[in-house]
This record gives structure tokens, sequence and C-alpha cells, in this order.
């Protein structure tokens, strides 16, 4: 009697073992999941800062977006559902392993014949299953592309009444990928029915063998001759041997998924990062900002140059603009003097020095650029404005948006410069927006000032003000200005003429004007209406 309470007891402190064991797997599955999320994305979003532009340029945004959220919680979810299944199943196994070994090696062999059986169907399977399963992976990365592209787009689709084209186009890469998910489904749900199958193979030679070794009686243990006994435990523990097999073969599929969404994320983790480093420090208080362009020769596609032998020396303090037809290599000047991308030949230096030898960061630091399309974050103004001088006064502050006319409609709204922005800076006008970038150049106090025909988005009289403002944060810099409306840029240094990455002229305005060139017939295309 003693001996049966003490046996229920026991039993019940195994449940409650299991319990608590089952418990704290779930919580550590949790805990482990959601500390390898964090990591992961922090890791990743720390990689695509620092990765070259030029791996931004050429991969779509949507993809990279679905790297970070879908393939991470992909991996996530498989981490929290599957551990405790992977560590209650190797415990299973090794311990269902001891057992069997222990009452019959030969039946042992046996049973291991469904252990090879699983692993040789598993590796076939997988031969169809993994690219289904990367296949799937990278279409949803498309999907995303899509529609990021028709969110950010939205009113360009609705006035040309493009609603339904751009619904069939998502139509298409949604039901694409829905084949491929429904194939890759199909492979991967056979796995359960077939380990089943492998299951019960095993059971009937644990059975056949068993049965056979008894009566003929072969296959001694270390106790003894192999009876009913040993068969039925055998039974009994080689259908625990398979369970947890046939479990991790039920997850196969969400396990396939993570590690296609983990090779996708490692393949961002193992791109090579932008070198910020530098042989030559650079002192901003002593740097000059004289640049020199010598024979300078780029292109993004190799064998395709975008610029040629472009040679240009600008001086402290000079006002330089670039003009030419789309595609004429302007804005290629710009990428390669923030070191965007690096030079295919040739060489570029502010001050005597190249900036090749020159820390990304030092360079960076000591220029300001305002680009066409304003970009501001989901910040608020003050914040927006100081992106480029974070540590900059109030006073600083002030003074800039001052400079940059934006100071009025700033006092104007509820909350003045702690006005939260939206996405974009969505909820101010177009023109209002380039202020506040314009701001933000000001703020910088750069030794040298780039402008991708900033002007461009605002109004007459904006302009005119930005332009007033621009006079005076040009004074003592030198400054590149990219320029499409030649008014702006009658009044620089010197103007370049380019024209498929070749500079076919160069001077002042009145000097271009009198030779009655490429220049001379872009001026009088704008302001006289003549044909070129």
């Amino acid at each position: 009697k003693t001996l049966f309470y003490n046996s229920l007891l026991l039993l019940v402190g195994c449940y409650v073992l299991q319990v608590i064991c089952q418990y704290f797997t779930t919580l550590i599955g949790a805990y482990l999941a959601i500390k390898t999320t964090r990591k992961m994305r922090n890791d990743l979003f720390a990689k695509l800062v620092k990765l070259p532009i030029s791996y931004t340029d050429t991969h779509a945004h949507g993809d990279l977006m679905s790297r970070m959220t879908n393939d991470v919680d992909n991996i996530s979810n498989t981490v929290s559902s599957t551990l405790g299944s992977l560590v209650s199943g190797v415990l299973t196994i090794i311990g269902c392993l001891a057992i069997m070994i222990w009452y019959s090696p030969l039946l042992t062999l046996v049973s291991m014949v469904s252990l090879v059986l699983t692993l040789l169907v598993t590796a076939f399977m997988s031969k169809f299953m993994r690219p289904l399963f990367q296949k799937q992976q990278s279409l949803l990365g498309n999907l995303n592309t899509q529609t990021e592209e028709m969110v950010t787009g939205i009113k360009t689709v609705a006035a040309y009444n493009h609603q339904e084209i751009a619904k069939d186009e998502f139509n298409h890469f949604s039901d694409t990928y829905c084949k491929v998910g429904l194939k890759a489904q199909i492979i991967s749900g056979s796995m359960g029915p077939v380990m089943n199958f492998i299951g019960n193979l095993g059971y009937f030679l644990v059975c056949f063998f068993g049965a056979i070794f008894a009566i003929k009686g072969i296959g001694t243990t270390l106790q003894g001759v192999i009876g009913a006994g040993i068969i039925a435990m055998f039974l009994k523990t080689s259908k625990q041997f398979t369970r947890p097999i046939n479990e991790i073969a039920q997850l196969y599929s969400q396990i396939l998924t993570a590690l296609t969404g983990a090779e996708r994320v490692f393949e961002v983790l193992d791109e090579k990062t932008e070198d910020f480093t530098g042989e030559i420090k650079v002192d901003s208080s002593k740097l000059h900002g004289d640049i020199d362009f010598e024979h300078v020769a780029f292109g993004y596609v190799k064998d395709k140059p975008v610029l040629k032998d472009f040679t240009v020396d600008v001086y402290s303090g000079h006002k330089i603009a670039l003009v030419g037809a789309t595609g004429s290599g302007k804005t290629t000047i710009v990428n390669l003097l923030m070191r965007f991308y690096d030079i295919d030949s040739g060489k570029i230096s502010i001050d005597g020095i190249d900036i090749s030898k020159i820390s990304k960061k030092d360079l960076r630091d000591n220029i300001a650029i305002v680009l066409q399309d304003a970009v501001l974050f989901e910040d608020t103004i003050e914040n927006n404005v100081k992106y480029g001088k974070e540590n900059a006064t109030d006073e600083e502050f002030n003074r800039a948006i001052e400079m940059a006319n934006c100071a009025k409609f700033i006092r104007r709204l509820p909350e003045q410069e702690k006005t939260m922005l939206t996405e974009g800076g969505a909820n101010l006008s177009q023109g209002q927006r380039q202020l506040l970038t314009i701001a933000r150049a000001v703020l910088a106090d750069p030794k040298i000032l780039i402008l991708d025909e900033a002007t461009s988005s605002v109004d007459t009289r904006t302009e005119k003000k930005i332009q007033d403002a621009m006079v005076k944060l040009m004074a003592n810099r030198t400054s590149i200005i990219i320029a499409h409306r030649l008014s702006t840029i009658q009044d620089a240094d010197l103007i370049v003429v380019l024209d498929q990455g070749v500079v076919v002229e160069m001077g002042n305005h009145q000097e271009l004007l009198a030779k009655k060139g490429v220049y001379n017939r872009l001026y009088q295309t704008q302001f006289s209406g003549l044909d070129t």
C-alpha cells in the first residue's frame, strides 16, 4: 500500500515537473525569440545605414524592408514555436536510444532504420522545397516593393486613373506568390504523412524482427533472451523515439521559411560596409574649400562612362554652376565629391588633399547639400533643421530660419518649431519643405555648399527670397550649383556646360553668351523661346 502511494506521488510529481518544464521552455523560447528579433533588426538597420549608396541605389527598397520585417519575423516565430519541440525532441531521442541500447542493441539497429529513412526522405524533399521557399520570400519582397511604390505615388496613380492598372499589377505579383506558396505548402504538407508511414514501418519492423528473435532465441540482451516484455517495451520506446522526429518534420516548412529568411538577412549583413577611415585628418577651421577635379572619369555601369576626362578648378569662396541637359553628368559630379561613389580614374582634391585619403565623416562634415526633392523626417521642425548640427544653440537655430526665410511660417504654426512633421513633411507645402532644408544647410555652416536646383519647387516670390538668403549663405563659401533655370546662375563666377559627360564650355555668363555656343542656345531657348 505504501509502495502504491509512493508510486502515485512520484507520478504526480513527474507530471508537475513536466508542466513546469513546458512553462519554462515556452518562456525561454519567447524570450529568445524577442531577443533574436531585436538583435537582428538592430544589426540589420545598423548595417543598412553604413552600406554604400550604390547598394541602396541598386536594390529595391521594398525588398530591403521585407528583410527587416517579414524575414526577421519568420525567424522569431520559428525560434519561439520550435525551440520547445527541438529541446524535448533531442532529450527524448537520447533517452529512448539509451534505453533501447541497454535492452537490445540488435533491435536498436532495426529501430534505427526509420531514422535513416527519415533523414534520406528529408534530404530528398528539401531539394524541391528549399528553392520554392526561397522564391516565396523573394516574391514577398517584390510585393512589398509594389505596395511601397503605389502608396508613395498614389497621387500620380489617381491623377492618371491608373487604379485598375495598379491593382492588376499587384494581383499579378500576388497570384505568382500564391502559386509558389501553394506548391511549397503542398510539398511540405506531404512531410507529415510520409513521416507517419516511416514511423509505422519502423513499428512494424520492430514487431516482425522482435518476434523472429524471440522465436529463434537470438539477439540476447543485457537482461537475458528477448521476450514478449522486451518486444512490448521496444514497441513503446520506438514510438517515443520517432515521435519528435515526426513533430520536427511537421514544422519543417516553418523551419525552411526561417532558414530562407535568415539567408536573406545575412546576405545584407555580409555586405561590405562603407569605409569611413582616412589617412589624413582634416582641420575644419583651417579648410579653405579649393576643389580640383583632375581628369575624372566615372561610370555607374562598367564600360558605360557618365563622366569623361572632367577637369575643373573651383576656387575658395567662388560660386560654380553646372549646366547641361538631363543625363549630362551634373548630379554625378556631386555624388563623386560627396564620395557616395568613388571615381574610376583621375583625382578630386580639396585644398590639395586627395579626398580618397580623407575620412568620409570629415569630408561630409564640411559639405552641406540641398537637394531638389526636400527630405524631411517624422520629427519636429526644430530637430529637422538641426539635423546637420545637433548641438546648435537656439540663437543659431533662429538665425538659420531667418536667413532661409522660413521663420514667418514657422511662427504661425500652433506649436511653432516644436510642430511635429508627418512622414516626408507632408503636412507642409513643397515650398515650405524646401525652405526648411535650406535652413538646415545654413545651420550646418559648411565650407562647401551644394545646391541641386534648390529653388525649383517654390514660387517666384519665394524663390527671390531664397536667392537673397543664398547670397548671404554663399559668401566666403565654395558653392556648387546644379542649375536648370539659367536665371539663378547669372552671377556665378564660373559656369561649366556639360554634354554627355564632357565639358564643352566654361566661363562666366557674359563670356558664354558671347561665344554663341551651347550655353547661348540654352539661354535663348529659355528666355526668347528659340529652338535649339
